[in-house]
């Protein structure tokens, strides 16, 4: 892949022919995070999920590079709405990854950008989303104006799922 610059960079919405690509980069990204095993999504599942719901459960946008006879997709962001009691409408990007050729080139500053925007254009009082303690990532965040929660308003994230979200959702508990 020819040496490629923020300007050759197009962020668009996602398309569902898109899926494939994104499905490859969750799991480069899953690779990065030492977790391999990790996702458990198909590509027909994301198609499902993004494209054939009602409403959507997610919205993606992509990062595009062209090469010569096509486009390449090197990057994603997959975010979706949620809803603050204290502040309203918000939304929760829950992946921002930029394929390793194309990284330190601003193709991340655009994605995430392109994502403040429409949670802008959306009403949203905020922008939410989790990165790892050790991911150098989290500068490139903080220089935008991110705030940690876990140092700053002492939040704990949690998780119920598998067996417990199971065993909860028929009115039992795990021992």
């Amino acid at each position: 892949m020819a040496d490629q610059n923020a300007d050759d960079v197009q962020i668009r919405n996602a398309r569902r022919e898109d899926m494939a690509a994104i499905a490859e980069m969750i799991q480069e990204l899953a690779d990065f995070e030492n977790m391999p095993k990790g996702p458990k999504m198909s590509v027909e599942d994301l198609r499902r999920d993004g494209f054939e719901k009602q409403p959507p459960l997610f919205q993606c946008k992509v990062a595009e590079i062209s090469q010569p006879g096509s486009q390449a997709v090197v990057g994603y962001a997959l975010y979706f709405p949620t809803y603050s009691t204290w502040e309203g409408s918000s939304m929760m990007l829950e992946d921002l990854y930029v394929r390793t050729s194309q990284r330190r080139k601003g193709v991340g500053k655009k994605l995430f950008t392109a994502v403040a925007k429409e949670a802008h254009s959306n009403g949203c009082s905020r922008l939410d989303f989790h990165v790892l303690d050790w991911n150098p990532a989290r500068k490139f965040y903080e220089s935008r104006g991110a705030v940690n929660l876990t140092s700053e308003e002492q939040w704990c994230y949690y998780r119920l799922g598998g067996e417990a979200l199971t065993a909860l959702s028929q009115d039992k508990t795990v021992e």
